[in-house]
């Protein structure tokens, strides 16, 4: 008869580990809670915009009433699996666990491989939404061409609280919210950080950070997308983000990035979520190679980085991307 650990097909203990990891420097969740999902595929419903329109419902006595139509479609996710191995040797991982630091190789091992997933997942992410042709064409604002360069966030021309307030009108006039989220590239922060209009704020001895300047344009919360990644070919880190902001709209209560907003639901107008199957990330049970002497383990999820606050053209419209920042 097979005993508990013969029979299970994850590991709940690395499965946790796997589960729990957050890297703070990170916005891959921040741009897109994660909602659980049963199936690896499936298709959404996809609301029109007379959604948010407002009508009049009046009715005199003896007329019909009015009758609404909604138009909606559908749109096909599937999710896609990453998976990634670890390995230590049973030595290496004895002598870890029994010297003075007492350190546990493997479950080491499991963080570093779920760390390294996360990072690729980073990037997939960052792909996605400095892509300035998925956005509605009012949307995107490319600083460099916009006013001969004068709004750029370096310019001594530059109106910063114009520029953000216009980007915010154009995310509203396609989902009827206003954005309340915005990523910057370290680059562009340091160049807002000292833009002329700010430099108000600390001549009143307002100490500029991101907490501040939510607070100047409105916003929820601002974060600064710091992760750095390899370059394989030169060997040097590299900003995953680099010259762009990102303005974003996402229901309230979407604030860990691993729990979905309290208020989502089909119709609400966010920017985008991640799709990910129910239970996963996962980590297999280890196994021991008895030729080689090294333990084994994987850690898997499959997720989709999915659009879900779509403007007039089936673009992006819960959101506006601001390009050639500095």
């Amino acid at each position: 008869m097979m005993n508990l650990d013969q029979v299970r097909v994850i590991d709940p203990i690395l499965t946790q580990l796997a589960q729990g990891y957050k890297n703070a420097e990170g916005v891959a969740t921040f741009f897109g809670p994660a909602v659980s999902m049963n199936t690896r595929a499936g298709r959404t419903l996809v609301f029109g915009k007379e959604a948010f329109a407002a009508q009049n419902f009046l009715r005199a006595p003896g007329t019909n009433i009015q009758k609404i139509q909604n138009e909606f479609g559908t749109r096909s996710f599937s999710l896609r699996q990453e998976a990634i191995s670890w390995e230590i040797a049973e030595e290496i991982a004895a002598e870890a666990k029994n010297g003075a630091a007492q350190i546990d190789l493997r479950q080491y091992a499991a963080k570093d491989a779920a760390n390294r997933l996360m990072q690729s997942w980073e990037i997939t992410v960052a792909t996605a939404v400095q892509d300035d042709t998925a956005y509605e064409t009012s949307c995107v604002f490319d600083l460099a061409t916009r006013a001969s360069g004068a709004d750029k966030f370096n310019a001594a021309t530059s109106d910063i609280e114009v520029l953000i307030d216009e980007a915010k009108e154009a995310v509203r006039a396609q989902i009827d919210t206003y954005p309340n989220k915005m990523v910057i590239s370290p680059d562009a922060f340091n160049a807002l950080k000292r833009n002329k209009r700010i430099r108000d704020f600390m001549q009143r001895g307002v100490l500029v950070n991101e907490a501040t300047l939510a607070n100047i344009f409105g916003l929820d919360e601002i974060r600064v997308a710091r992760r750095l990644k390899l370059n394989q070919s030169t060997g040097s880190l590299e900003n995953i983000y680099s010259n762009i902001a990102v303005l974003f709209y996402q229901p309230s209560g979407a604030t860990d990035g691993f729990a979905p907003a309290l208020d989502a639901n089909y119709g609400n107008p966010a920017f985008r979520y991640t799709y990910t199957l129910a239970g996963y990330p996962i980590a297999t049970p280890e196994r021991f190679n008895i030729e080689r002497r090294v333990f084994t383990g994987d850690i898997l999820v499959e997720r989709s980085f999915e659009l879900v606050g779509m403007g007039e053209n089936g673009k992006v419209g819960a959101g506006a991307v601001l390009k050639n920042c500095v």
